[in-house]
């Protein structure tokens, strides 16, 4: 019988029509646009295994290059990320506990992207939720919680539950996402396929310590065959999965240009570039190298 790392169950990512990037108290966050704000009081569920399949890893991982390289559209790039998929849900993705907002302290998990550590933090719930929802003020804080606690008091199946939860929180039209946080994120998962595809590098098992894929539920379900399911909470746990996934498999196929320095998935494991154009720039710059 074979077993298959495929299915997802649960689809609890949630985006609106268009974002845009906002300075709130001196920090950048993405935020749905004004219109969209004022018109929508939840985001729309989205299918990010139906509608987009690998391409998502792709494009995260090519603003991850572009903050590795210090180059110019990243701010354009991230948008035009967010409004084809999502925000990342980082909410969901940081505390230790997926039901952080019963506790009065959060635990962050080993490199949060909060305070620059290796170790696990501990936050303040109010001080949490202010991160992630900066123009709500203390009374609006504590309805928000008091709201999604009401939801785990009710009985129901925790993959409803848990949809539920994020559409009060990540799919919130108040909730706003650090920008920095999202490129701390794809820089780290550039730098991680970097250093994988270096096979002389030394210091890729203290790389491999920081990638964890946290508060995923697994379960089996028998189809046509057995499969194992991944509840997912957010869009940043996909994204963390399918990567594990490519990079684990025995013939890997996420690779890095030789030319361009941009991440693809190859069709031929033994590629080197991801486009025509880029390996016959390479080579005409190779034959120039030896023509001197």
């Amino acid at each position: 019988m074979s077993l298959n790392f495929s299915a997802f169950e649960g689809k609890n990512i949630f985006k609106f029509a268009k974002y845009e990037v906002k300075e709130i108290g001196k920090t950048k966050y993405i935020v749905p646009d004004s219109i969209n704000k004022k018109h929508s009081s939840g985001a729309p569920l989205i299918d990010i295994e139906k509608d987009f399949e690998e391409s998502i890893l792709i494009d995260l991982l090519n603003i991850g290059k572009l903050a590795f390289y210090n180059e110019n559209d990243i701010e354009k790039s991230i948008l035009d990320f967010v409004n084809k998929y999502s925000t990342l849900g980082l909410i969901n993705d940081l505390p230790l506990n997926k039901y952080f907002f019963l506790d009065d302290k959060i635990v962050l998990k080993d490199y949060n992207y909060i305070g620059n550590s290796d170790l696990t933090t501990v936050v303040d719930r109010k001080k949490y939720f202010k991160l992630f929802f900066p123009t709500c003020d203390d009374s609006q804080i504590k309805e928000l919680i008091n709201e999604v606690t009401k939801l785990i008091e009710t009985p129901a199946m925790e993959k409803y539950i848990l949809s539920d939860v994020n559409k009060l929180l990540a799919g919130s039209n108040l909730y706003c996402e650090p920008l920095d946080m999202f490129i701390k994120y794809a820089k780290f998962l550039y730098s991680l396929l970097n250093n994988i595809s270096n096979e002389d590098n030394y210091n890729i098992d203290e790389l491999l310590k920081q990638f964890e894929i946290n508060n995923v539920k697994i379960s089996l379900s028998r189809k046509e065959t057995l499969s194992v399911e991944f509840q997912i909470t957010c869009l940043k746990q996909y994204i963390d999965y399918y990567f594990a996934k490519t990079v684990a498999k025995d013939i890997n196929l996420l690779k890095i240009c030789k030319f361009c320095n941009k991440a693809f998935l190859a069709v031929n494991p033994k590629a080197e570039y991801d486009t025509p154009q880029c390996k016959n720039k390479a080579n005409v710059y190779k034959s120039r190298a030896k023509n001197k």
